[in-house]
């Protein structure tokens, strides 16, 4: 049937044509309406919808989620409602494609592969060895999975090809939106921000208390404690510890493979990314490339021009890749640093990766690094590790000899030759200095009973022992407890009620009056705006879209209040300035492909959404929405 298509394509538009605008038609009045859900009485609690017989489970919509959103902390039910509701369009489409006879072959799904960037490598197929790792590690779907999914979305794509097939844009849309979209207007705007109105908050303890009043738990004090503590830190330590050179002689003998160094090359490079770049910004790519070069053979410096040009993470710090050892880049990159000499500049290298340029640092032949040249290194590394073991003994004995007399913690501390601390309160994630807010430290702060010892924990400045000394349950706190919160918070409403009321008053006074003398009458800036499109950013103010109004007012008209998030702004149209019709030719084409596909995504979310409503109205389409409350909620609450 696909092919019928094929051979009769002036034909089938008509039919898409009249059979797309009856759908509409019909749509248009119940698309408001809820999807009819059928008889969903004998559906079991597992199957959230069903179309054709065939049927989306609580599993599928599970997988599917952890599969689009791995890193969402819990399901929430508008996003998997979402979720579902896309899964159900799916499921309807590939279900009419098979009543229209339209298939992915084999082949169609092959090519396909064989053009996704991440499974080629050196402009290759990566080869199926390969092939199973990348997908999962890309996707997180197993190899049949990840195929279903593409086949599906090629046979969506070969749908939505047939339906929005004959929809067309009319010249004069295109010249409509070149205007609309290069229209600008200038104007003077005056702009109310409440911050500018903090300073002039009278605020009075009356009103601070009704403030409070309304809404005391918004200032609600979580369980809050007190602990406390002695850090043992290494410097305590480490006079006791001393590494001679024996022993780092013999440490040296016993790991002697751990001194082989194998052939490396120290390099820094500057990437041009070309990766799902076309031919022809392939080429300018390389040009660019090719004049950086230049400059690196003329004398210029080659970490600021890697700061300033390449495409690598490394960028920033001046192109640095450091020490590289054989097999851990690719053939091409490897190959050129391993042949060239300290202080050499590669030419272009091509790889997967894009365009390198390559310089070597320095050079090393595998061999074994003698005693002298490690004696630094491993003198420390010895002293380190003693210095911890020591510390780790001195704290646990602590830590034991405080478990045994909790009520004498500042004596056995400072017989240890320590000085014992005493946190402020704290509430669970604060940090505290010398503990930290680290998870070892929050969770057994919080796990301890009144006057209990803790074992010894890891914080920044060494390891630490706990007593806990006090315990201030959750509670709504007094006024006082919280006044300097309330008042802020205070002052940030009433700020809001100035500005609000400023800008009415002046947005009332300047519709008949002179915009700057009532401006500054008032005590307000008006400033001017450069000239501005509805796709511009009028600097210090918002984007031209929200200031539509400038577009539609006459010149010398004033606005009312226009709410911008936290700050409002009322302005004055300065002026219009028309598209310039010469700028048409060139903006013609790119203004035409983006209506074609803005009608286009239009019409197939029609269709897709009409074609739902009938598969539901005729019962081939049932849906469970008891099953998916039921479904969020036990999800929710696990």
């Amino acid at each position: 049937m696909y092919r019928f298509f094929k051979r009769n394509r002036e034909a089938v538009k008509k039919y898409l044509l009249i059979f797309f605008l009856s759908i509409v038609s019909i749509g248009m009045v119940i698309t408001l309406a809820p999807i009819p859900t059928g008889d969903t009485s004998r559906t079991e609690s597992n199957v959230l919808a069903s179309i054709d017989g065939s049927n989306i489970t609580t599993a599928d919509l599970r997988r599917t989620f952890q599969t689009r959103y791995r890193n969402a902390q819990e399901m929430n039910e508008s996003r998997a409602g979402r979720l579902l509701e896309q899964m159900i369009v799916q499921r309807v489409l590939m279900t009419q494609a098979k009543k229209m006879g339209i298939e992915v072959s084999d082949a169609e799904l092959g090519q396909t592969l064989q053009s996704i960037s991440w499974l080629r490598q050196n402009g290759s197929f990566v080869g199926m060895d390969r092939y199973q790792d990348l997908v999962y590690q890309e996707t997180a779907l197993s190899v049949p999975e990840f195929e279903a999914e593409l086949r599906d979305r090629l046979l969506q794509d070969k749908i939505r090809s047939v339906v929005t097939d004959g929809v067309e844009v009319q010249p004069q849309d295109v010249l409509q939106e070149f205007q609309h979209r290069n229209a600008q207007a200038k104007i003077q705007y005056v702009l109310f921000d409440p911050s500018q109105f903090t300073k002039a908050v009278r605020v009075s303890s009356e009103a601070l208390e009704a403030f409070f009043k309304k809404d005391p738990g918004r200032y609600k004090l979580p369980e809050q404690r007190k602990v406390r503590y002695v850090v043992v830190d290494p410097d305590h330590v480490r006079g006791q510890v001393k590494v001679t050179d024996e022993e780092a002689r013999q440490y040296y003998t016993q790991h002697l493979s751990d001194y082989r160094i194998s052939d490396r090359v120290k390099v820094a490079h500057i990437l041009f990314k070309t990766a799902d770049k076309t031919p022809a910004e392939v080429a300018t790519i390389e040009e660019k490339a090719r004049d950086v070069l230049n400059q690196i053979k003329g004398g210029a410096d080659f970490a600021e021009l890697a700061k300033k040009y390449s495409d690598d993470t490394t960028a920033s710090n001046g192109g640095e890749l450091g020490w590289v050892v054989r097999k851990q880049t690719v053939p091409e990159f490897e190959n050129t640093a391993f042949s060239m000499k300290p202080g050499q500049v590669s030419d272009l290298v091509r790889t997967v990766y894009g365009i390198h340029i390559i310089k070597l640092e320095d050079k090393q032949t595998a061999h074994l690094q003698s005693f002298d040249e490690v004696k630094g290194t491993i003198l420390a590394e010895l002293e380190k590790q003693r210095v911890a073991d020591a510390q780790e003994k001195l704290a646990g004995d602590l830590s034991r000899a405080l478990r045994l007399k909790p009520d004498a913690f500042e004596d056995v501390v400072h017989k240890a030759g320590l000085e014992p601390q005493m946190s402020p309160l704290f509430k669970y994630g604060q940090a505290v200095a010398d503990l930290g807010s680290g998870d070892a430290f929050e969770n057994l702060a919080f796990q301890l009973h009144k006057g209990e010892v803790s074992t010894s924990i890891t914080v920044p400045k060494g390891l630490a022992i706990m007593q806990l000394a006090d315990i201030v349950p959750e509670h709504v706190p007094t006024l006082e407890e919280v006044r300097t919160r309330v008042e802020d918070d205070y002052r940030a409403e009433q700020s809001n009620v100035l500005a609000e009321d400023k800008a009415k008053q002046f947005a009332a006074q300047v519709k008949t009056g002179d915009f700057a003398k009532i401006a500054k009458a008032g005590g307000l800036t008006a400033k001017e705006s450069k000239d501005f499109t509805q796709h511009d950013f009028v600097e210090g103010v918002s984007s031209g879209s929200q200031l539509s109004a400038a577009f539609t007012l006459q010149v010398g008209q004033t606005s009312d209040v226009i709410p911008l998030g936290q700050n409002s702004v009322v302005f004055r149209v300065v002026s219009h300035t028309p598209a310039n019709d010469a700028d048409f030719a060139s903006q013609r084409d790119r203004i035409t492909e983006e209506l074609l596909d803005r009608k286009r995504s239009l019409a197939f979310d029609l269709y897709s959404r009409n074609l739902e409503i009938q598969l539901a109205k005729s019962g081939e389409l049932k849906e469970n929405a008891g099953a998916f409350k039921q479904f969020i909620a036990l999800y929710q609450n696990k």
